[in-house]
């Protein structure tokens, strides 16, 4: 097995991964308020990689500078914790359908922030791509639905968009000043970071709530977004962006709309409408134009 098919076979696992979070959160949510399982999931991550983090720094020491751990932090809390808060509260606000299309820009803002930082050239095509692709966005508001199990907002979209932006930072970022940690070293810095500064909410949140009357299975949905999606995910995403251009794992993003939409319509009964499907296809081609002609 070729190095490169093991990677690109690793980051296709992660967007199954984490196309299968959306069903979990859905599932989650019916029993759990988002508040909640955005502190609950960040727990989890965090109990699974200190110890993760423990073996690597036994087996491979590394001197860490102050400027080491405040990228640590900023790639961590920024880009790994904010990003999961801002889909948590976005996911359980719209459908699987627009967030997962609205992820599915992340490549675009990938780009831009890599031509802020000196990775990439931002070109007027590639600025035409992101117009097309943002428009395409603007078009999905006009399939919100509303009063049924399957609710869209804008607010929603939003928290997607920042989602979206969250990720891309995080990516260029990365690529831009590799932390001698590697991904788990960010991953346990985001989420050690986020469950302190997550507290206070865990406390407001969880004060008057009855966690008896959780089933297992949501509990079961709670530990797949910690531990599966989180943190088998992110630890792929930096794996494979330690070997491969951040603007080729980005473009990966097109798969996830697909895959997180069809699993939504199976198991969720949502609903993709013509104005949705045009949409994607606007957003798809916007960032086809960037990737590819930009």
């Amino acid at each position: 097995m070729s190095p490169s098919f093991l990677v690109y076979s690793l980051v296709c696992l992660m967007l199954l991964c984490w196309s299968g979070n959306y069903i979990a959160a859905k599932i989650v949510f019916r029993e759990l308020p988002a508040s909640l399982v955005i502190c609950l999931r960040t727990m989890v991550s965090c109990a699974l990689m200190i110890p993760i983090y423990w073996r690597q720094s036994r087996t491979n020491p590394v001197k860490l500078s102050a400027r080491d751990i405040g990228l640590l932090v900023l790639l961590g809390f920024g880009g790994i914790t904010m990003n999961q808060v801002f889909w948590t509260f976005g996911v359980s606000r719209t459908t699987v359908v627009h967030s997962s299309m609205i992820i599915g820009t992340t490549p675009l803002w990938v780009m831009l922030f890599a031509g802020a930082i000196g990775l990439e050239r931002v070109t007027l095509t590639k600025l035409l791509g992101i117009l097309i692709a943002l428009s395409g966005v603007g078009l999905l508001q006009l399939s919100r639905t509303k009063g049924s199990a399957a609710e869209s907002s804008l607010f929603g979209d939003f928290l997607m968009l920042l989602c979206a932006l969250a990720l891309a930072g995080m990516t260029a970022i990365g690529k831009r000043y590799r932390p001698k940690t590697g991904g788990i070293g960010v991953n346990t810095f985001g989420y050690v970071v986020g469950t302190l500064a997550l507290l206070p909410l865990f406390w407001w949140a969880g004060r008057d709530f009855n966690f008896h009357r959780v089933s297992w299975g949501a509990w079961l949905g709670v530990f797949y977004m910690g531990a599966i999606s989180s943190v088998t995910g992110y630890l792929i995403y930096y794996y494979a962006l330690a070997r491969i251009p951040a603007t080729r794992i980005a473009a990966f993003q097109y798969l996830q709309p697909v895959f997180a939409s069809l699993l939504a319509v199976a198991i969720l009964g949502e609903h993709l409408t013509a104005t949705a499907l045009g949409a994607g296809a606007i957003i798809f081609t916007g960032v086809l134009v960037t990737e590819r002609l930009g």
